[in-house]
């Protein structure tokens, strides 16, 4: 390797475009900056359509902000067509977006787990659908980064079980797509949080706790609780050049949880 070469380039995203759903706070929103910092174009999408706006105004003249519902197949298709107005294309997916209200298992209500999965995995299937299209019809390849979660491989918190559910498919979506998109240069891999400090966890968390133990103690090997930008991070490796080989992946950024 030569003494001259910049170690930033692999992870540089010049001259692409990114869709971010869930953008308006917490993972998405950091998400969405960092890509931006590498260079991407985004679009900066969420149900909360005035804090997607303010994501994008963080950014500047490369973003876009969109309102969009992922449990609306016509939402996510307007979406890529703002996507591709804005920008010409889509390089990069990350889908963040998604909502983890909590039910005790035997008083979780069918309307309340159709709703979690409606969001979490049919959502995610949808802007997986509609971002592939604009990608193959681009013909320069992509890379679609999942945000899961611990709780699809085994249990974390108490009264989340249609959500672990949901993003058990979303690891499963990950690989089908993964593998039959990868002749079209179309990478796809999941990142599994641990526990990480968001406006949307803690309210969250603090509807619970007045109920009973929200999780186990003592399971944080690495001593603190993950932030919004620990996640991104992993998202700018996984679509950038620097993980050109891989793909069918699922990414733990845990802190070390699931060793624990």
């Amino acid at each position: 390797m030569s003494s001259s070469t910049n170690i930033q380039t692999p992870f540089r995203l010049d001259g692409k475009s990114a869709v971010v759903t869930g953008a308006a706070s917490g993972i998405g929103r950091s998400v969405a900056l960092t890509l931006a910092k590498a260079g991407a174009r985004v679009v900066a999408a969420d149900v909360n359509g005035p804090g997607a706006q303010a994501t994008a105004q963080l950014i500047g003249t490369n973003a876009v902000a969109a309102t969009c519902d992922i449990s609306s197949e016509a939402s996510i298709i307007a979406l890529f067509e703002t996507a591709k107005k804005a920008f010409g294309s889509v390089d990069i997916l990350v889908n963040v977006a998604g909502i983890y209200p909590k039910t005790t298992f035997l008083e979780t209500p069918v309307d309340k787990w159709d709703k979690v999965h409606a969001v979490n995995l049919r959502g995610t299937f949808l802007c997986m659908r509609e971002g592939i299209k604009c990608m193959k019809a681009a013909g320069q390849g992509g890379a679609i980064v999942n945000i899961s979660s611990v709780a699809s491989m085994q249990p974390v918190i108490f009264d989340n079980g249609d959500y672990g559910a949901s993003k058990a498919g979303v690891n499963n979506l990950t690989k089908v797509a993964a593998l039959e998109f990868a002749a079209d240069r179309i990478r796809v891999n999941a990142i599994l949080p641990g526990g990480v400090a968001t406006e949307g966890a803690a309210q969250s968390t603090s509807a619970k706790q007045a109920h009973g133990p929200i999780t186990q103690p003592g399971r944080m090997p690495l001593g603190r609780i993950g932030q919004p930008e620990d996640i991104a991070h992993a998202v700018l490796f996984f679509v950038s050049p620097a993980a050109d080989y891989i793909t069918g992946q699922l990414l733990a950024v845990d802190g070390g949880f699931q060793v624990s």
